[in-house]
C-alpha cells in the first residue's frame, strides 16, 4: 500500500508541474496584457498605498524627514536636507493608460519658502519620467493643478512629491492630494 501511495503523489506531483509550466506564447499572454482601470482616481487616502521615502534613514542615500499621513492631510518635516530631491518623498504607486488624460492636484503650503517636486514617473528600470515640476511653495497654502496626457501604458509607475531641496527644520503640510484620469 505504501508503494501505490508513493506512486500516486508521484504522478500527481508531473501533472501539476505539467499544468503548471503551459504558457501561452507570443502576443496575447497573460505578461502582454494588463487590466488598467479606465477612470481612476489616486487620493491620498489617508496615507495607505503611500511610501514614506528618507534616503538618509534607509541606507540609499542622504536626507531625513519626519512624515504624518492622516485625515487627507500630509506633514513632512526635513530633518536633513537631502542632496537630491528623491531622497525626501511621499510616493504611491499608479497604473496609468496610453493617450489618456490626467490631472493632478495638490494643496501645499510651507514654513519658508522652499522648493517641491510633483512627479509622475516610471518606478523600475530607466525612471522615464512622465510629468515633473519643480514649484516654490509659499507660506500661505495655494493649490497647485497639472494636466499632462500619457505617451504610453504604463502599470508600474509612481505619483512622488519630492522635498530632499529643502533646508533642515523645512516643514510642509499638504491637503487635497489627488491623480485622477479625465476625458
Amino acid at each position: 500500500m505504501k508503494g501505490f501511495y508513493v506512486f500516486f503523489t508521484v504522478l500527481a506531483s508531473c501533472f501539476l508541474v505539467a499544468c503548471a509550466n503551459t504558457e501561452n506564447s507570443g502576443s496575447g499572454s497573460e505578461d502582454d496584457q494588463f487590466a488598467i482601470p479606465m477612470m481612476v482616481t489616486y487620493t491620498l487616502n489617508n496615507g495607505k498605498g503611500w511610501d514614506k521615502v528618507s534616503a538618509g534613514l534607509q541606507g540609499w542615500g542622504d536626507g531625513v524627514a519626519d512624515f504624518s499621513l492622516a485625515n487627507e492631510q500630509a506633514n513632512i518635516r526635513v530633518k536633513k536636507k537631502a542632496s537630491n530631491p528623491w531622497h525626501i518623498q511621499i510616493k504611491r504607486p499608479v497604473a496609468l493608460l496610453e493617450d489618456m488624460k490626467y490631472e493632478l492636484s495638490v494643496e501645499a503650503s510651507a514654513s519658508e519658502p522652499s522648493n517641491m517636486v510633483i512627479a509622475v514617473q516610471q518606478n523600475y528600470g530607466e525612471y522615464i519620467t512622465y510629468f515633473y515640476r519643480t514649484e516654490l511653495v509659499g507660506t500661505d497654502s495655494k493649490l497647485y493643478t497639472y494636466e499632462f496626457t500619457m505617451p504610453n501604458d504604463e502599470r508600474k509607475g509612481t505619483f512622488s512629491i519630492m522635498f530632499g531641496e529643502a533646508d533642515r527644520g523645512v516643514s510642509y503640510s499638504l491637503s487635497n492630494i489627488k491623480l485622477n484620469s479625465t476625458y
